[in-house]
């Protein structure tokens, strides 16, 4: 799937946080964490565009950035992305050059991936604008409940 489908599925419209809930269906946790997701995708889809990099592939960035290269096969099992997403985001991030592509040392079938310094200073940025938005979404909630909330969205996720 496309970014631009993505950005147009994922996307508040102009003015949305302004009305209320339907609260008939607030009563369902899978209504409340798609709008949730819906805000976080928003606010954090356009930092994103504004350092140049599709909200997709920060994950990846990010994966590459802590734990060093790797194949696309191990990025895409960590990341819960299928092969044929995984190599698309992997071609867009060495097109931006922010990684790049080489040959496993051991398995001549198999490429690794890497960050490159480009990368990096893009990554740093992400986790910037990662950190300010953590804290923005979550001001209202004290220390406990942000860690309740997080394993909740742990068990969510699976």
């Amino acid at each position: 799937m496309g970014a631009d489908l993505c950005d147009l599925m994922f996307r508040l419209p102009e003015g949305a946080e302004r009305e209320p809930l339907p609260e008939g269906l607030t009563r369902y946790t899978g209504f409340l964490v798609a709008k949730a997701h819906q805000r976080i995708w928003t606010l954090f889809s356009d930092e994103c565009k504004k350092l140049g990099i599709d909200v997709h592939c920060g994950g990846v960035l990010w994966l590459l950035g802590e734990e060093g290269s790797m194949s696309q096969q191990q990025l895409g099992r960590k990341l819960r992305i299928d092969r044929t997403t995984m190599v698309k985001m992997v071609d867009a991030l060495e097109k931006g050059k922010l990684a790049r592509r080489k040959d496993h040392p051991e398995d001549r079938r198999v490429y690794l991936v890497e960050i490159t310094p480009a990368g990096r200073k893009v990554l740093a940025a992400l986790q910037k604008v990662g950190d300010q938005m953590e804290k923005k979404l979550l001001i209202g909630f004290t220390e406990d409940e942000r860690i309740l909330i997080r394993r909740a969205l742990l068990a969510l996720a699976g």
